[in-house]
This record gives structure tokens, C-alpha cells and sequence, in this order.
């Protein structure tokens, strides 16, 4: 369903096997939207005519919060009705890709917000009833103990909302507004608590290692410095970086965030996951047909000059561990503002290409391969024979009357290898 001009017929169980074992891999999501860890934005409020008015920048969770108390408003859908979005398999919800322009508001012009209402309004976006949006769907900083435990709870399931094959639909914002002028220069130094640089009376530590800038003031764990040019500030924190020059420093970065979409560790990581099941559909052709014909499209641009589909960067004749690789090797040489969070994301994407590696190669549907072996009287492959299969898995070992049955080694084309008895596909985890 390449145009989504009207909603579109909700798969169900039924139509493939391999339907329910792929809308089960949601589950960790399903309990972040029960408990209310999640809450997902009601889009007729964001779509309706307006809605600029009542909500003419994005706020946080909290925020939204109050606002449906205080003033009798529907922002956010019930934890019931956010789990039957999900489960309707029919792309109902809307997860949003996108950089933070700066770590207190990830939207300072505004921009992301407009277009996210113009692909609500537009044929491709109307059939959307819930959006996943971070800053709004989860709760913020300042949190209470309480949300704190819904914050961690949900970011365990960040990839699955981008994932989910029948659930969600990808939105992403690759290009990053603008710089406004009056965040020129602008630097922020994370501090560990406690440490050399955790007060007011540390400046001058700062002045010596970042040299000469105009103003700065001590919030609450971090710093906030102002240099008299952005090319000063760029160099500064290049220089601080680079150097390790201030103990007790977390993380030193510009406060406006224009690095790349790409360039950025997480959202590489939301692009791979939103596409791991449709690279993977290439060698599911009953499933992908099914999935094509019935679903609207699963990721869709919508910066630039208006919102569309999005291209497939895979290549049919990529096979899945070339892929896998790529991705890895992308989100390695991205950036990430937290210590520890590359090989964090890295280990999500590769225990997620797993589960949905398990769940196709279950559904029932063969995968086309190439066969080369002894075969018995009646042609079936029997005795010793390698199967090469068109993901890029290859399976070398004994056959009887046509199965895999005896000793044989098997490895998957993201390099895992199992040796031993052999009966079928199924991931080794």
C-alpha cells in the first residue's frame, strides 16, 4: 500500500504464521504502554485545527500532564487504548526519529513540531491514531523517584517501538533545523557529583582549561558557558575532548546540537531497527507480499518539502550479514553523548536482529536456497550436503529424506556458528 489515502485492512493471525510470532516480539512494549512507563500522544489533538494555538511548542511529559488535568483536555491515550493501537497490526502508531537540537528541548525552532503536524495532515500520516514522540511520551527531567522508574523502564524498549513490523510506523527527521544566532558560543559541561568541578567556585578551573569565555553559570550537575564566537566554542570543546583536559567533566559538548542525523549513535540505531524486518522480508517473499499489500509504508521522510516514502538503503543482494556488519560498523563510528552507551546500542541491535531472525525462520515460510549434496533414490537430499540459503546462512551437514537430521555445522550470516545436532533454523541464543 505505496499512497496510505485511506486506512488500511489490519492483518490478522490468520493470514500468515509468521504474523503472531512477529507481533510478539512487541510485548516488552505492550507492558511499557500498560504500565504507563510510555504514553503515546493522541493525534487527533496534535492533527486537529488549532492545535497550534493550544500547543504551540512541544512540552514535556509532566507538562501535557497538568494540562489534560487542568484544563479537561485528551492528550494522551489510556494505557488500554495505546496497547489496542499497537496490537491493531495495522501501523497505527507513529514513532518519531529525529536529534535533539539541545539537551533541555530537543525542538528549539519549533520545526520538528510543524512537520510532524503537516505528516499527520497529510494522506500518508491520517490513518496514525497514537505518536511516540520521547520528549512528550516519557517523563523528564527533573523526574521523581517514580518516573524515574518509568524512564528506565521504557528506554529497555527503545528500539522496539521503532521496530515493531506490524505496530508502528517510522516517522524520521533526518535534516536538523537551523541554529538560532542567540545559542552561538554556547558550551555545556556535564560534572560528576561531587567532583573537582561540581560547584560555582570551580571557574576558574574552567577558564584554564577552556580559555577565554565570556560568561558561565553552575545549574545543577553541569555548567553553561557562553564564548564570544561558535567557531571559539567549537574549538573548545574539540580541545577538551580531545585532551581529557577537565577531570570531573562527564561529557563537554555545544549546547545546540547540529551534528548530523546519521552522525548521531541513536538515531542510527532507530533507522537500522525501523528497517530489520523489511530487509528481512527480501527472503520472505509470502510475508513480504502479505506485509506490501496490506500495510501502509513503514518509514516515511518527513522534512524537506513534505512527507513520503522513504527508500530502502539495502540491497536485494546484500544478504543479511553483510547488513548486519554495516549497520554495526555505522553505529560504531557514531557519536553518542553517554559514556557506555555505544556498546549498550550496539548489543540492542544485535540481540533484536536475532529475535526477528528466530521469528521468520519459525513462520513456516522456507527461505530459497541453493543446494549441493548426495540425494537418495527418490531425489530428496539424504546422506552429506551444504544448503546455502539466500540471507546468506549456510548450513553443511547430514540429511535424511530431505530434512536436516544428524551432525552438522550451521552459521548464520551475522557470524554466529552452532556445531552439533541439527533439525531446523532456529537461532542458537
Amino acid at each position: 500500500m505505496g499512497c496510505g489515502t485511506s486506512k488500511p485492512a489490519a492483518l490478522t493471525a490468520a493470514d500468515h504464521k509468521g504474523c503472531p510470532l512477529l507481533a510478539a516480539l512487541d510485548k516488552q512494549l505492550v507492558a511499557a504502554l500498560r504500565s504507563g512507563a510510555i504514553k503515546l500522544l493522541r493525534t487527533e489533538f496534535l492533527r486537529a485545527d488549532g492545535s497550534e494555538a493550544v500547543l504551540p511548542k512541544l512540552l514535556r511529559r509532566q507538562e501535557l500532564e497538568r494540562m489534560e488535568t487542568e484544563n479537561g483536555l485528551r492528550i494522551f491515550l489510556t494505557p488500554k487504548e495505546a496497547v489496542a493501537a499497537l496490537r491493531s497490526l495495522s501501523r497505527e502508531v507513529a514513532g518519531l526519529t529525529y536529534g535533539w537540537a539541545s539537551p533541555d528541548h530537543p525542538d528549539v525552532t519549533g520545526e520538528y513540531l510543524a512537520n510532524v503536524r503537516r505528516f499527520l495532515r497529510h494522506p500518508l500520516g491520517e490513518h496514525v491514531t497514537a505518536l511516540f514522540w520521547d520528549f512528550s511520551s516519557l517523563p523528564q527531567k527533573p523526574r521523581t523517584a517514580a518516573e524515574d522508574e518509568f524512564f528506565y523502564q521504557a528506554l529497555k524498549v527503545m528500539g522496539d517501538v521503532y521496530a515493531s513490523l506490524f505496530g508502528t510506523i517510522v516517522i524520521r527527521h533526518r535534516s536538523v533545523p537551523a541554529r538560532p544566532a542567540e545559542l552561538d558560543g554556547e558550551v555545556v559541561i556535564l560534572v560528576e557529583k561531587g567532583g573537582g568541578l561540581d560547584g560555582a567556585g570551580a571557574e576558574a578551573e574552567l577558564r584554564s582549561a577552556l580559555g577565554a569565555f565570556e560568561n558561565a553559570r553552575f545549574e545543577e550537575g553541569r555548567w553553561r558557558v557562553r564564548f564570544p564566537t561558535h567557531a571559539a566554542a567549537e574549538e573548545a570543546v574539540e580541545a577538551a575532548s580531545a585532551a581529557d583536559a577537565l577531570p570531573g567533566a562527564i561529557a563537554v559538548f555545544l549546547f545546540y546540537n547540529g551534528r548530523p542525523y546519521l552522525d548521531r549513535g541513536w538515531t542510527t540505531f532507530e533507522s537500522a531497527v525501523s528497517t530489520e524486518a523489511l530487509a528481512r522480508l527480501a527472503y520472505f517473499p509470502g510475508l513480504g507480499e502479505l506485509v506490501e499489500e496490506r500495510l501502509p509504508p513503514k518509514v516515511v521522510e518527513i522534512d524537506g518539502a513534505g512527507p513520503r516514502v522513504a527508500e530502502m538503503e539495502d540491497r536485494a543482494d546484500e544478504g543479511m550479514g553483510p547488513r548486519n556488519e554495516r549497520v554495526i560498523a555505522a553505529i560504531e563510528a557514531a557519536s553518542f553523548t553517554g559514556k557506555g552507551d555505544k556498546p549498550v546500542v550496539v548489543q540492542l541491535y544485535r540481540d533484536y536482529a536475532v529475535k526477528v531472525n528466530n521469528a521468520m525462520n519459525a513462520s513456516g515460510e522456507k527461505v530459497k536456497f541453493e543446494y549441493e549434496g548426495e540425494r537418495n533414490a527418490a531425489g530428496e537430499r539424504e546422506g552429506r550436503g551444504v544448503e546455502r540459503y539466500a540471507d546468506g546462512d549456510v548450513y553443511d551437514g547430514e540429511w535424511k529424506a530431505g530434512e536436516r537430521e544428524g551432525r552438522g555445522v550451521y552459521r548464520w550470516a551475522d557470524g554466529r556458528v552452532y556445531e552439533g545436532e541439527c533439525e531446523d533454523r532456529k537461532s542458537v541464543v
